[in-house]
């Protein structure tokens, strides 16, 4: 009804959208509203002693790492035009100093955090990225993965023109020929060269970005996510819906490391800025070469048998298909 049809490559064993019922295509709000609402959040009873530093550092920890002209325009008219602003308050001003007279306000206003207790607990963690991907595939989710790929068109009725219609990761042009590239020859492993089961395309999507852990503080993480492009973008996007993992936190660079170059590094007092962004960015890498070990390496290469939760059996080969990134990942 909507002029759409498709081309398949090869004849399709299911069609995963069968699966999608319309609830899932739409949202659903109680009568009367139009949008989810969040439970009132009762702010502290405890405010800093010094109103000006405590507007002024609520500004410098809204969330926003680069300050744009909207974020200007917000200091001129949430601080300095607020009545409690007083310029004389400032005069000492010190940022170290008031971060941390911010975070002890903060535990100051939540009491009931002094009655609780510490305690170390064991968990049980991934031991590398290959047991993400085994996982996932192995999770009833899976069953909402496109393998039967397909190029989707679009009929114009005024001219009757046949116009290419790209409406998700796996009908892009870039997924299909992949994808058929791993079908039509993908290599089999030497112990197993005659291997039966479905060859099939993972489409990994990376993405990273720090963290801040709370809205005072530098306290911060980095974590690394996978999600799968062979899910469609309607399930993929929901919070709840358990197709992003995280594989990795990036860590920061130690100050400790800063010490220590300072003392023998003999250029580091002019080329300080360079030699540290080198150390990142060795860090980084540090951390990809973890996560694509050498098992991961030869999946990539010989593509691995998963069993999925109906007992179907298919050669998986995993490619990294998207990163997105933030700034310092470059």
């Amino acid at each position: 009804m909507f002029g759409l049809w498709r081309t398949y490559l090869h004849r399709r064993t299911y069609d995963p959208n069968s699966l999608i019922s319309v609830d899932d295509l739409f949202n659903q709000f109680p009568p009367g509203l139009s949008e989810p609402t969040s439970p009132p959040v009762k702010k502290a009873a405890h405010q800093s002693a010094n109103a000006s530093t405590s507007l002024l550092m609520r500004w410098q920890n809204n969330g926003q790492t680069t300050k744009s002209a909207g974020q200007l325009n917000a200091l001129v008219h949430d601080v300095i035009l607020d009545p409690k602003f007083k310029i004389e308050e400032l005069k000492s001003f010190n940022a170290e100093h008031a971060e941390k007279q911010t975070e002890q306000d903060t535990a100051e206003a939540f009491p009931l955090l002094k009655d609780f207790q510490t305690a170390s607990i064991n968990i049980t963690v991934p031991s590398g990225l290959m047991s993400v991907i085994k996982a996932v595939f192995a999770d009833p989710l899976s069953h909402h993965f496109h393998f039967s790929l397909f190029r989707l068109f679009h009929k114009v009725r005024s001219t009757g023109a046949q116009v290419r219609v790209f409406s998700e990761v796996y009908n892009s042009e870039a997924f299909i020929k992949e994808h058929d590239n791993v079908r039509l020859r993908g290599a089999l492993p030497p112990d197993n060269p005659d291997c039966k089961p479905e060859k099939v395309f993972g489409a990994l999507m990376f993405w990273s970005d720090s963290t801040h852990l709370a809205n005072f503080g530098n306290a911060k993480l980095w974590p690394i996510y996978i999600l799968f492009g062979n899910l469609s973008k309607y399930i993929r996007g929901k919070p709840n819906s358990g197709a992003k993992h995280r594989v990795a936190y990036i860590p920061s660079l130690p100050d400790s490391v800063q010490d220590m170059l300072a003392e023998f590094h003999i250029k580091w007092a002019t080329q300080k800025g360079e030699i540290l962004t080198h150390c990142r960015r060795e860090l980084m890498h540090a951390v990809w070469k973890h996560l694509l070990d050498d098992e991961f390496l030869h999946a990539y290469k010989f593509g691995i048998v998963i069993r999925y939760s109906d007992g179907i059996e298919q050669r998986v080969y995993p490619r990294l298909f998207t990163y997105s990134a933030d700034y310092p990942e470059k």
